[in-house]
């Protein structure tokens, strides 16, 4: 982390929404076709952020969030850049840990200080030449390229990355599910591997969901909701955080379930409303 942040300079864009304040920082040398999108980034990241706060109980804090373009074949990601200890919590031989960026907003203590970044977004320049950016990601009504310009919704992709960075993250081994070291992240705590899938058991999304919410592994890793092999249920595989695919000309918003999620992560919601609909079973 500490030589990613040698190389910052100050393009800095801030929001305010409810008690969180966004500072999104474009790390230099940024490519010059992409310059004149700085502004509407920030923006989008901004919103982003507030999209997702805007279901939880936040102590005020200032979130900084790295965003660059970089190659890399899995096209893109998001992530907290440190983990903290989650409230002391602790499984036999187990150390519970969670997202930088979380614990900061249910605490208001920044973890990694001040002058560090909280939240990285990058992506691959050709898969960052697919989107298309909204001239208004707060009300979302401009009309979406058609789905033969194979353009995604830009909103919803980052959308999507600021999920990880809030919860859908964690330590174990992709593949076998098992523990690497002694630590679990909030997410992982509620992970299941049967040999062949994983599943989410957390007891908010269960409640909602109704069963196991089963998770990718074949196209993506299990940080989403979704299995390629199994896509019988729309209500996850059009899921913002499906691990099969994002579609072309399509807005995605967070769901219910990716809420319950988060609450899972420990998360605590703003109102009781939103709690209401979990009381129901997925469509």
């Amino acid at each position: 982390m500490d030589i990613l942040f040698l190389f910052i300079l100050t393009t800095i864009g801030v929001g305010i929404y409810a008690n969180v304040n966004v500072k999104v920082i474009i790390k230099q040398p940024f490519p010059a076709e992409f310059q004149s999108l700085e502004p509407t980034i920030r923006n989008h990241i901004t919103t982003a952020i507030n999209d997702w706060s805007s279901h939880f109980k936040i102590v005020p804090c200032t979130l900084d969030v790295e965003f660059s373009l970089q190659d890399w074949a899995n096209r893109g990601g998001g992530r907290s850049f440190v983990s903290e200890h989650f409230e002391n919590q602790h499984l036999p031989g187990k150390i519970i840990l969670d997202q930088g960026a979380s614990y900061e907003m249910r605490t208001g203590i920044d973890p990694n200080g001040e002058v560090n970044p909280d939240i990285q977004i990058f992506f691959d320049p050709i898969y960052f030449r697919t989107l298309w950016f909204d001239p208004n990601p707060t009300i979302r009504t401009a009309a979406m390229p058609n789905q033969n310009e194979q353009k995604l919704d830009a909103y919803s992709v980052i959308l999507h990355e600021v999920g990880h960075a809030l919860g859908f993250n964690g330590f174990l081994n992709q593949t076998t599910g098992e523990m690497i070291g002694q630590y679990l992240s909030v997410y992982d705590r509620w992970i299941n591997f049967d040999g062949r899938n994983f599943f989410f058991n957390g007891p908010n999304a269960l409640k909602l969901y109704g069963r196991p919410v089963i998770l990718a592994h074949t196209r993506n890793n299990h940080h989403h909701v979704a299995e390629f092999e199994d896509m019988t249920d729309p209500y996850l595989t059009m899921d913002l955080m499906n691990g099969i695919a994002l579609e072309y000309s399509h807005r995605y918003y967070i769901s219910p379930l990716d809420v319950a999620i988060l609450l899972d992560c420990g998360m605590t919601l703003k109102n009781t409303s939103l709690s209401k609909r979990f009381q129901t079973k997925s469509p």
